[in-house]
């Protein structure tokens, strides 16, 4: 459905049930929180009201949401825990659509009464996620089957609410801390991954796409689609019993072995095959009671083409050999098509460390040029130097005497680099890792660079 096709005022009525549930569920969190804090009942069950309060908001705006709240659930770098944990629930737990409904869709799409069709069809669902429920079932010839059904009005539902999202992705893309983030092109990309989910003949022609780049992998198995039940709203495939992969300790599997095959799958996946199931929650990784691995809800896939193969290869080469600043280039040039400008001009971490350590002293003091932080990691830097000599904002030396507080620290931050004026200073600053040109002519109170690479210099104070 195309957004220019919504009738106005549904789009209008879908806008004031997102904000009115908004409200509602911000009410009930904020009466929720005070009368947990009237009793007393500690920081934790608090956070867990939180939590609680945001499911149930996601679980109620529906299928574009819990969907956000899939992707957020994997996130918890990102968010607090314990909301993360929460909004696990959303993976394969949202809460049923009528069975009534279930039987509109499968007798429509495939033509033909329920019963005539099935032996048996279990009424209540075995998952319910965001786009589709699961139905347990079985044939006629006595083969049991998973049955998922598209829940009704989610296309509509979906293309109301990316619209609105977009009405308020534009309006967050003025401010400029948030613009950088790219929400307007993050909120396409995410509309187009819903789309792609919606389409039950999409994940039919994926399964059997995976089903062919696996076989002869025994031990990865993927659901076998039965063709002739399934349509662009139905799709019955072989029903695989398991445990989930975060559940694995309750059984006889080897975490080490599951952890390996998965490891060994993703790799097919990327480097092989070029084919690569991109919705691997918790929610949708099982191990069979024979061990294997079994990957299901294949709607959502990526394609890698081969020179984006190689650049995942170097990656990993990267990602093990703990390079950061390698990391950072390769996926700059994956994401932008082009070689980052700045590579040519900045040294390599190794060649700046070496040179810190061959003219540093112990316990001097190296502070970091503030327009280094936004060019490349240096914070790494300290991790890998035998002392630690360098300082930035996010790091204090840890000998005493070499301490600076925070607040003293920033303002001689800005002294240095506003004022243009190190002689001023208390603290007793040694050296400057800086960006060349420009520092050394605003820079006084200092002595000429003994190292430099490219556009980057190490400075005595005199």
């Amino acid at each position: 459905m195309s957004a220019k096709s919504l009738p106005r005022w549904r789009l209008v009525t879908r806008a004031l049930v997102i904000g009115v549930l908004f409200a509602k569920h911000g009410t009930r969190f904020c009466v929720g929180w005070l009368g947990l804090w009237l009793r007393r009942s500690g920081k934790a069950r608090r956070q867990a009201w939180l939590g609680r309060v945001v499911v149930d908001l996601f679980r109620q705006l529906g299928a574009t949401f819990i969907k956000v709240g899939q992707i957020m659930s994997t996130r918890p770098d990102l968010i607090p825990e314990y909301v993360s944990n929460a909004l696990a629930e959303l993976q394969d737990h949202v809460g049923p659509f009528p069975f009534e409904d279930v039987v509109r869709s499968v007798e429509t799409d495939l033509g033909r009464p329920l019963g005539s069709i099935f032996a048996e069809f279990a009424p209540v669902p075995i998952a319910s996620a965001s786009v589709a429920q699961v139905h347990k079932a079985r044939l006629p010839d006595g083969r049991i089957v998973a049955v998922k059904v598209r829940r009704p009005d989610v296309v509509e539902i979906c293309t109301f609410d990316l619209v609105v999202m977009r009405l308020w992705a534009r309006l967050i893309a003025r401010i400029p801390s948030i613009s950088t983030l790219s929400p307007i092109e993050t909120l396409e990309e995410f509309g187009r991954a819903v789309f792609a989910q919606l389409d039950f003949r999409v994940e039919a022609d994926n399964n059997r796409r995976f089903r062919a780049n696996f076989k002869g992998h025994a031990d990865v198995v993927f659901p076998e689609v039965v063709e002739t039940l399934s349509s662009e709203r139905v799709l019955t495939m072989s029903y695989i019993a398991g445990t989930k992969i975060l559940a694995t300790r309750a059984t006889r599997s080897d975490p080490k072995r599951v952890a390996r095959l998965g490891l060994a799958t993703l790799m097919k996946m990327i480097f092989e095959a070029g084919f690569v199931h991109a919705d691997l929650h918790p929610g949708n990784i099982f191990i069979t009671p024979d061990d294997k691995l079994a990957l299901l809800d294949l709607g959502l896939v990526g394609e890698l083409d081969e020179p984006h193969r190689k650049g995942f290869a170097r990656l990993f080469a990267a990602w093990a050999q703990r390079d950061g600043d390698g990391m950072a280039r390769i996926i700059h040039e994956l994401s932008t098509g082009s070689a980052d400008p700045a590579a040519d001009t900045v040294p390599e971490r190794s060649e700046l460390i070496a040179a810190v350590v061959a003219h540093t002293a112990p316990g001097d003091l190296v502070l970091l040029d503030p327009e280094l932080d936004g060019n490349r990691d240096y914070m790494t830097l300290v991790r890998l130097l035998p002392r630690p000599t360098l300082v930035n904002w996010k790091f204090v030396p840890t000998n005493p005497a070499e301490i600076i507080r925070w607040q003293s620290y920033m303002d001689l931050r800005r002294e240095l680099f506003a004022n243009g004026c190190v002689t001023r200073t208390s603290v007793p600053v040694r050296w400057l890792v800086t960006l060349e040109p420009g520092t050394l002519e605003r820079l006084k109170g200092c002595g000429q660079p003994v190292w430099r690479r490219g556009s980057v210099a190490l400075i005595p104070v005199r």
